[in-house]
């Protein structure tokens, strides 16, 4: 069975035939209208000045994605933050530390709490004695 159909494009303003579908967004809503070319251009005209002001709003989600894990505990960041108060940043007691300043106490610092952390992990894991799976028997003394 063939089956052919036809769609029909009808502009939405004046209900003669449409040439093309056209999309565009304001205030976070996405719109879409199907448009003759000579409405089509008078939309573009209309718009071109704020398209000019405006910047193009990224493809992806607009709010930042917050599943990376922070760099600094709690207490670490403590440290970070009494030695940016001692250098001259303007740091406060509560709330996010700019990232651009975390990599002025990293490469500032001979070992930020991390790198201290993770240096000592690698030792003491470096410093036991390898450990079998298999539990040695116990054995008892008879008498």
């Amino acid at each position: 069975m063939v089956r052919n159909e036809i769609i029909r494009l009808v502009d939405d303003l004046d209900g003669s035939e449409a040439v093309d579908t056209v999309s565009f967004g304001l205030d976070g809503a996405e719109y879409e209208i199907d448009l003759n070319d000579e409405h089509i251009d008078l939309l573009r005209w209309a718009l071109m000045p704020y398209i000019k002001a405006a910047r193009k709003a990224g493809a992806g989600p607009s709010r930042r994605q917050t599943n990376a894990a922070p760099k600094y505990s709690r207490g670490d960041l403590g440290e970070v933050r009494a030695w940016l108060a001692g250098h001259g940043y303007p740091v406060k007691e509560r709330g996010r530390v700019p990232d651009a300043w975390v990599a002025d106490f990293d490469s500032k610092t001979p070992n930020p709490p991390q790198q201290a952390k993770q240096a000592a992990a690698e030792v003491s894991t470096a410093e036991k004695p390898r450990q079998s799976a298999v539990e040695a028997p116990v054995f008892q003394a008879v008498s």
